[in-house]
Order: structure tokens, then sequence, then C-alpha cells
């Protein structure tokens, strides 16, 4: 009569057994835990590559800066373009009996900036001083996205792998799959992108009275010459 128990319940269950005395439901997890491979993020950065744009003069380049500018000299400016991907799937097993799925999820996250447009002001162009000068400082702030993004990667990529490669989520399988298309594209997308927009400080770290005064002093004050009318075409803005 054991014996025949038992194939019964092998047969009935599939990848649940009945006559373990587990909790209802744990052998399915333990299934689970033992069948599906592991669940795998990977957050990922891409290379930035800054591209030179010398074709706007200052003034087109302190009106491009608005509110930014304030009444400062706007000889160069850095405008890199934000992008966050993300590749999902998952492996999964069902329990035939109850109906429910377990999943592990796979995620690939790719941040970039690009492009990353530095614009130098056309004027300077012909003063190689003048021009490496403005090119110098605009790729510190080019920097401060290159450290962002690893900053970024790095905390997301922790914090993925805990929440979801490291677990095993059981429930009907639909709803998994709708739940994490949710958390992914509702949360860690926009999370993402508000954690590399959030340089402000970084920037005005570099754009201080002390650099705006070398410019004074900058190339035997050749760049100086150009900062009144600058100044002039601000406050005609």
């Amino acid at each position: 009569m054991t014996r025949l128990r038992a194939a019964i319940c092998a047969l009935a269950l599939g990848v649940s057994g009945c006559a373990s005395g587990k909790p209802p439901g744990r052998e399915f997890i333990d299934e689970c835990e033992r069948r599906l491979p592991p669940g795998r993020v990977q957050v990922r950065t891409a290379p930035v590559e800054p591209v030179v744009d010398k074709t706007l003069s200052y003034h087109e380049l302190t009106r491009m800066a608005g509110e930014d500018a304030g009444y400062r000299w706007v000889l160069g400016l850095t405008r890199p373009a934000l992008r966050v991907e993300a590749k999902w799937g998952f492996t999964s097993l069902q329990d035939r009996r109850t109906g429910q799925s377990c999943i592990r999820p796979a995620l690939q996250m790719t941040l970039r900036y690009q492009p990353v447009l530095v614009y130098v002001g056309r004027e300077f162009v012909e003063d190689a001083c003048a021009f490496d000068f403005v090119y110098a400082h605009e790729m510190r702030h080019v920097d401060v996205h290159v450290r962002r993004l690893r900053e970024v990667s790095l905390q997301l990529q922790s914090e993925l792998q805990n929440r979801l490669a490291g677990s095993t989520h059981i429930g009907q399988r639909d709803d998994l799959e709708r739940r994490l298309k949710a958390e992914i594209g509702n949360y860690w997308v926009p999370r993402a992108e508000r954690d590399l927009k959030d340089v402000r400080r970084q920037h005005a770290a570099i754009d201080t009275p002390e650099e705006y005064a070398r410019a004074q002093t900058a190339c035997d004050g050749r760049v100086a010459r150009y900062l009144p009318r600058l100044r002039q075409a601000v406050e005609a803005r």
C-alpha cells in the first residue's frame, strides 16, 4: 500500500511530493532552489566619448546655458544626453498541482551618456592657448559624468543583486512577470536616471569664483578680452 501511494503521489504532483511531512509548498520551493539557475544582474556602463562642437559663439552658448549661466562667462559648455537601457527575462518552474510558479530574474542594465557634446566658443578656435584653456575646463565637467557612471553602476549592481537575483520569487507566473516588468520600468530605470542626474554639486565645485578669476589672466589676458562683451550680452538677454 505504501509503494502504491508513493507511486500515485509521484504521478500526480510532478515537481512536488505529497508525503514528505514538509509544510505545504516547501517541497516546491526546494525544487525551485535546486533546478533553477541563479538569478543574474549585470549593470554596465558605456564609455564616455565626447564630441567637440566649435560652431557656436560664446553669445549662443550663454543663451543655451540659460539660468545656469547667471552672469558668468559661458565660454564653453558640456551637454550630455542620459540613456538607461534595461533588458530582462527570467527562468521559471511551475507546480502543476497548484499552478504556482517560481522565477529567478535576469537583468542587464546599461548606463550611458550619449552623445556628450562639448562646446567651445568659436571665438577661441584660432587661439590654441585660449582653446585649450576652455577645453580643459569642459573636460573636468566630462570627468564628473565619468565618475558618476561608475558610482551609480556599482550601487545599482549591489542593490539589484540583493533585490532580484538574490532570491527565488514565488507566485502566479503572469503576476510575477507583470510585477517584475513594473518594478524595473517604474522604479529601477527612473532611479538610475535620477541618480545619474544628481551632479549639480560636483559641477558647482568646478565653476567656482576662483576658476572664473583664472580666465581673467589666462593666455596673457587674451581670454579676458571677450568677457566685458560677454557680460553685456548676458545683461541684454
